[in-house]
């Protein structure tokens, strides 16, 4: 689809140990996201940004009872812990991609690092956008480095965070706490 070049800020990593998302939590997580989103009215469609964002949104789709399609859209080097974002975000369609989205389109990733994944997916959808349709976003988390805040995400975190599809480092993970409630802007 494009590139884009993402913003200057950086990803905070206070390198303590990385966080483990475990699959109760996450489970946990869906959830109250799940119901945070569909107290802001009608979903047309969830979008998926490959890797990370996949599975929650299959799981958020799945939820509303809402289509869900997938693009891929990367900017790390590498999967590596500790690794800053490159600086330029490739953005692909999935095959069968729609090619007009009416309504609110919900766009969903594991992690906003810097906000430059939303940026650039929300900027590469934009001529398939029908005039009334309306994007959001939701995260599991939020880097604090970042100057972007999706409309909904479950945790802040200061450090790398290890998804329950991701293979564990051979390192000390620390568990992220049950969320209570659902972070806004």
């Amino acid at each position: 689809m494009n590139q884009t070049p993402a913003p200057a800020a950086q990803r905070v990593f206070r390198r303590r140990s990385p966080y483990l998302l475990t699959e109760s939590t996450y489970g946990t997580a869906i959830e109250l996201l799940a119901s945070a989103v569909i107290t802001a009215g009608p979903i047309a469609m969830v979008i998926g940004i490959a890797g990370g964002g996949s599975a929650p949104a299959e799981q958020l789709a799945a939820r509303l009872g809402v289509p869900v399609s997938h693009v891929s859209a990367r900017h790390n080097s590498s999967d590596a812990l500790y690794v800053q974002a490159t600086g330029t975000v490739t953005v692909t369609a999935s095959d069968g991609f729609p090619d007009a989205l009416d309504g609110r389109v919900v766009l969903v990733d594991d992690i906003c690092g810097t906000g430059a994944t939303f940026t650039a997916v929300t900027d590469a959808l934009a001529d398939r956008l029908a005039p009334d349709a309306h994007v959001s976003t939701v995260a599991l988390c939020r880097n604090v480095g970042s100057p972007t805040r999706p409309n909904w995400w479950a945790w802040d975190v200061d450090d790398w965070v290890v998804f329950p599809w991701e293979p564990h480092p051979d390192t000390t993970l620390r568990p992220l706490p049950s969320p209570e409630r659902i972070l806004t802007p």
